[in-house]
């Protein structure tokens, strides 16, 4: 019965409703164990073997995927581990352009929230750490201290350490081996 109305309501026994739901959004969490306790829960990882033989330039998808997600599990949990729909367009569009896309404009910025901007650890995600330069996604910007405050102001701010400034390295996404070398 419904609560104003009192009319029945009810869905026929042949229908089933499906609704998907992703774990790494917190905000929900009283939502979420709402849900969980009417409702049945099946947990879909991210299906790496619909990626099998996927390979754009020479790149696995496959495994630079499968890579990615035992960094993202080692450094953060398996509830944000990054889904292999973000990759389903390849299949269509086996481009290094369409590649270059989904990095720019969802692995990146998925990482950037999952993490909180700690670009370490996105660079550590992406194998930046292990690469030249040349094919990091993510890099240190380097500022020559005494040009930018002068040599005369060094005790006024009272840096010990240099801090590390990070960029994205926009040439390193149309380059096959700087996503090869996650792997």
């Amino acid at each position: 019965k419904l609560p104003y109305s009192n009319d029945d309501f009810g869905v026929p026994q042949n229908l089933y409703i499906l609704g998907t739901m992703n774990t790494a959004d917190r905000s929900i969490a009283l939502m979420d164990t709402a849900l969980r306790r009417r409702f049945e829960f099946i947990e879909m990882l991210p299906d790496l073997e619909v990626l099998d033989g996927l390979e754009v330039d020479g790149i696995n998808i496959k495994l630079m995927l499968e890579k990615i997600n035992q960094r993202v599990e080692y450094l953060y949990d398996r509830d944000h581990t990054i889904g292999h729909a973000y990759f389903m367009s390849l299949k269509d569009n086996a481009t290094l352009e369409e590649l270059e896309n989904i990095f720019k404009n969802k692995i990146i910025p998925l990482l950037q929230e999952y993490f909180y901007d700690d670009w370490e650890k996105i660079r550590l995600v992406l194998g930046d750490n292990q690469k030249d330069e040349n094919y990091q996604f993510i890099k240190a910007k380097k500022y020559d201290i005494k040009s930018l405050f002068g040599d005369k102001n060094n005790d006024l701010l009272d840096i010990d350490e240099v801090p590390k400034i990070y960029e994205i390295n926009k040439e390193a996404f149309g380059k096959p081996e700087s996503y090869v070398k996650i792997y």
